[in-house]
């Protein structure tokens, strides 16, 4: 080897190869070799980026119609970017309605890009909005019941009983366009109660609000949304005239001035032919001895045959008294009744013919009663000719009793005759004042209490309802 080196010739033909090499390290031309590095910039389009609305003042106006609702854009940017920026999220396309007037308006877009991302192209680069005034009106809640409960149950009139959410006023508050407004026609809660065999409470109820053709309008915003409803499930029910009855007596001393429960009417529920015959409920016994002065008193209802409940199932009764008074009706007119044809009746004792009555009651009462408010009966029906003592029967003024001698019954001595002996030697005549036929005072069909009897003698709140 060190020979072959050694060799001129070799020397010779190494030197030309290194002067080669050198030559062409210094005038080769860097700038002219190949691109090797592949460019970091690239495109992207998005068809479908949703327009966001800004500025839109929601207390006053409502976004009707928008035409596009969407739009294409192709944007470009480092494949870094475009890669991080992969939502469609991340590409915002905003039309600003802020100090826009209610109508028809086209309107400019804007595009808002992640970081280093540059819009290429919009389409389009405007859209067209529709803006109407609101307005907001408050309606009445109709609750409406839907289905039917169990067999021999009925339902009564469903109700909201509790708003789920405070509104600011009563009602249901309805906010719509201006336009909308004018079709609304119902706002309803419903709840179902099929199958119900008990009242239905506490039930959660979504407010709809209906137009006039009885469709849902789905736009419309309602205050509360949800209402809390109740829907009574009962057996039959019937309201009838309350008829309180009495019982025992009032403490000596002491007159009603005035009695009355709270109510007139009651509701009972029972099967359906019991209170379909059912004209007055008398199921409320008032004990007078327990009053001892005047106020208000509680009384439970009791249940008769078929009624299953009342409502209320408690009466309140004011009860009103004062001291007792008496008053005496001078020359009272004895009218006697079912005196046989044929048959004339004479007045014997009191031997004037007429009756001296005694009554007592409040002073508020007595001062105010009249005598041709009272009346007095005799009742010969069945009697024939012959000397009779007869009870009288008294009619008085609600709050007002009879008042007898030695609490003996009010009675008179009544002879009676028969027609064909008057003027045959027994001496007895008819006097013209004691021939007269009864009264055309009409007794009350339900005496008070207090109501005076003859035949009693005593208080008549014994028998009074």
């Amino acid at each position: 080897m060190d020979k072959w080196l050694s060799h001129p010739t070799a020397m010779k033909i190494l030197s030309v190869v290194l002067a080669l090499l050198l030559w062409a390290v210094v005038h080769i031309d860097t700038d002219s070799s190949p691109q090797t590095v592949t460019s970091s910039i690239d495109t992207k389009t998005i068809e479908a980026a949703k327009i966001n609305i800004e500025g839109l003042d929601a207390d006053k106006f409502a976004l009707t119609a928008m035409e596009p609702t969407v739009v294409r854009i192709d944007v470009q940017g480092k494949l870094t970017d475009l890669l991080s920026a992969s939502s469609i999220d991340d590409y915002k396309v905003i039309v600003d309605v802020k100090d826009v007037k209610p109508g028809i308006q086209e309107l400019p877009l804007v595009v808002k890009l992640p970081k280093g991302i540059q819009l290429v192209a919009m389409s389009p680069r405007t859209v067209t909005v529709q803006l109407e005034e609101i307005v907001t009106k408050t309606f009445d809640l109709q609750v409406v019941a839907e289905g039917k409960p169990a067999e021999g149950f009925v339902a009564g009139e469903p109700a909201a009983v509790t708003l789920s959410t405070e509104a600011a006023g009563p009602g249901i508050e309805v906010t719509l366009p201006k336009d909308d407004m004018q079709r609304v026609g119902s706002v309803v809660a419903s709840v179902n109660i099929e199958g119900a065999d008990k009242t239905v409470t506490d039930k959660k109820a979504k407010v709809v609000v209906y137009d006039t053709d009885g469709l849902e309008m789905t736009n419309a915003i309602v205050d509360p949304g949800t209402v809390m409803v109740e829907v009574k499930v009962t057996p039959p029910f019937k309201k009838v005239p309350l008829q309180v009855r009495y019982t025992g007596t009032l403490p000596d001393g002491f007159s009603i001035e005035s009695i009355k429960p709270e109510i007139e009417e009651v509701t009972v529920y029972g099967d359906q032919q019991t209170i379909d015959a059912l004209t007055v409920f008398d199921g409320v016994v008032f004990d007078l001895s327990k009053v001892k002065a005047s106020g208000t008193f509680k009384v439970k209802t009791q249940l008769i045959d078929g009624i299953k409940s009342v409502d209320p199932s408690e009466i309140s009764i004011s009860v009103f008294v004062d001291p007792t008074v008496t008053r005496t009706f001078t020359g009272m007119a004895i009218n006697m009744e079912g005196l046989a044809e044929g048959l004339t009746a004479v007045v014997r004792t009191p031997v004037s013919g007429k009756y001296d009555l005694t009554v007592s009651g409040a002073e508020s009462i007595l001062s105010k009663v009249e005598a041709n408010q009272i009346t007095i009966t005799a009742s010969l029906a069945g009697l024939g000719p012959g000397v009779h003592t007869i009870p009288l029967d008294v009619v008085l003024p609600a709050y007002v009793q009879t008042v007898a001698a030695d609490g003996q019954p009010l009675s008179v001595t009544i002879e009676i005759v028969d027609d064909g002996s008057i003027g045959a030697g027994t001496g007895v005549e008819t006097p013209p004042d004691e021939t007269g036929t009864t009264p055309t005072v009409t007794p009350p069909a339900t005496p008070d209490p207090g109501s005076g009897n003859g035949n009693a003698g005593g208080n008549a709140a014994n028998s009074s309802e």
